[in-house]
């Protein structure tokens, strides 16, 4: 179902995202890829070009709207149609809100929530001419907020209900909305965390932690979209947690207090 589709996916120069441009590239999709970087953007399309891969590198920051005006019109002017739009684009962020500075979640609202919306607002009327889909990467953390996790559970959480709005609003148009929760996946070596000064820092492996193979993350991505389901969980650890805070609030909150130092102590 992918071949000759145009598929924007933003923050897609490491990680999850890239790895799911590759794939969708493998199926003759065509893929647009993002970063603020303009040496990650560019390597990633050689690499891709390389491969044969049909693909278009555009460099700026998904939480500016002016900047999502412009990427539109290079995709229109290089593929003339947009069907699916991932908003992958994001970053974390530990320390408890005692400890965390004011600018550190401006930065997490800026790029997480206004780099999921920004680049919706912009691409919409293209994917309701070709009837796509748009696709929010969320987070486990965006089930449930984790104390020390306040700025990434709070961004991740929000973009649900971005969602759940657009969802409901775009029901006569025919375009597919959904929500991913991936949970602990294989990361990029790069990836960077936030601390609560607002450096950023190479994220430590967890030690003690299971964590899903990158491919199995992103192919339940593309799963997903295949089938236009709203939400889907890359382990069953996020559906059982999405259940168990539904149908037991209290108790949720309770074993999360119970638990409250673990989390806070993890890198």
């Amino acid at each position: 179902m992918f071949k000759d589709r145009v598929i924007v996916i933003t923050g897609s120069v490491q990680g999850i995202g890239k790895r799911t441009a590759e794939l969708l590239a493998e199926r003759e999709a065509h893929v647009v890829v993002n970063s603020r970087t303009t040496e990650k953007v560019n390597a990633t399309v050689a690499e891709f070009e390389a491969k044969g891969y049909s693909v278009l590198g555009v460099t700026g920051d998904v939480s500016n709207f002016d900047f999502c005006i412009e990427m539109h019109d290079l995709v229109m002017a290089k593929f003339g149609r947009v069907d699916y739009l991932i908003n992958n684009a994001g970053l974390a962020a530990k320390g408890t809100i005692s400890e965390t500075q004011a600018n550190v979640y401006q930065k997490m609202y800026a790029v997480n929530v206004l780099g999921s919306l920004f680049p919706t607002m912009a691409f919409l009327p293209e994917i309701k001419k070709t009837k796509g889909g748009v696709l929010f990467i969320s987070s486990m953390a965006g089930i449930i907020g984790l104390p020390s996790y306040s700025a990434y559970s709070g961004t991740k959480r929000s973009i649900v209900s971005l969602a759940e709005s657009l969802k409901n609003e775009l029901v006569d148009d025919e375009v597919y909305i959904g929500v991913n929760y991936p949970g602990f996946t294989e990361n990029d070596a790069k990836k960077e965390i936030l601390s609560p000064s607002g450096e950023a820092n190479v994220m430590i492996k967890r030690e003690g932690v299971k964590v899903e193979p990158l491919d199995k993350t992103v192919n339940k991505i593309i799963r997903q979209i295949e089938k236009r389901k709203f939400r889907s969980y890359s382990s069953y650890k996020g559906r059982a947690l999405q259940t168990m805070y539904r149908l037991f609030p209290t108790l949720s909150l309770f074993a999360l207090k119970k638990n409250r130092r673990k989390i806070m102590d993890m890198q």
